[in-house]
């Protein structure tokens, strides 16, 4: 985007929110980026708009209430970044930052036009309730000893195998445990999993296909950036938000490289979920 027209832009904010609240967007908040891993935005309401000033020069995905960015080249120009979440709007600065970055930049708690990110050991602890950290913390713990299950959900591609292994749940959270069978030589470095409950309708659309309406679940617990060496098998364990799905439904997730394009996604049926055992 034209950066004239950039600026233009954020004048026609400022007029609109006041001269008080122009003072406080006056200083962009710094956002890390690199082009060989992703750096995500979490805001507390849908994200409807983002708008980067070079944005030849940036990879950017919204997915409900986050924005996941990457830079396209090394050492890019920094930019300024505009996101409209719910009603507000938030404006910052993209900067790349040599070597891998992997960062989670919080803003539900933001209560101003602006906030400042901040990063997380482990991008995936998106739930604040600090009470149930050491809960699912103990309980994944607990799943990682516990004998292998499952083994009819799977998915194979690109010599790579996806299955899951055993799944718990409690009154809060559904637990799950992957198992990544790697075929290959070339090490498998897990960057970002997604998870999302799909719901399909019995009525078909336009006489095609099923109607599916989709429900972000933002992970709880597990481990971030998790490698499974070439020639090797390993386990990757999750949380997310305990949520009962009809008989239509199922948990979509998906698996993403970090320096490859090799994606993995398994349906898990709900029916498996909801008779899974207490933990």
């Amino acid at each position: 985007m034209n950066k004239f027209r950039f600026t233009y832009i954020f004048y026609l904010l400022v007029l609109a929110t006041g001269a008080a609240q122009a003072q406080k967007v006056t200083r962009l908040s710094d956002i890390a980026v690199s082009d060989s891993s992703t750096t995500y935005m979490v805001f507390n309401g849908p994200v409807s708009l983002v708008d980067v000033g070079m944005a030849d020069n940036y990879s950017v995905k919204i997915e409900a209430n986050a924005v996941f960015v990457r830079a396209r080249k090394k050492n890019t120009t920094p930019t300024p970044i505009l996101i409209r979440y719910g009603s507000k709007y938030w404006m910052g600065r993209l900067v790349y930052k040599a070597g891998p970055v992997l960062q989670l930049y919080d803003f539900n708690n933001n209560t101003g036009t602006m906030a400042t990110g901040g990063t997380t050991e482990n991008a995936l602890a998106m739930d604040k309730a600090e009470a149930n950290q050491e809960v699912v913390a103990s309980n994944l713990s607990k799943l990682r000893k516990v004998k292998e299950e499952l083994q009819s959900v799977a998915v194979i591609e690109n010599d790579l195998v996806l299955s899951l292994a055993n799944i718990r749940n409690d009154k809060d959270f559904t637990y799950l445990r992957f198992k990544v069978i790697n075929k290959t030589n070339i090490d498998y470095n897990v960057d970002f999993t997604d998870f999302q409950l799909v719901e399909n309708s019995k009525k078909k659309f336009l006489g095609r296909k099923k109607n599916q309406a989709r429900r972000p679940l933002e992970p709880a617990g597990g481990e971030a950036n998790q490698n499974i060496t070439g020639r090797t098998t390993g386990y990757l364990t999750y949380a997310i938000p305990l949520y009962a799905a009809t008989e239509n439904g199922y948990l979509e997730v998906t698996l993403r490289e970090l320096n490859g394009a090799r994606v993995l996604v398994l349906p898990i049926p709900s029916k498996i979920i909801n008779k899974a055992a207490s933990i």
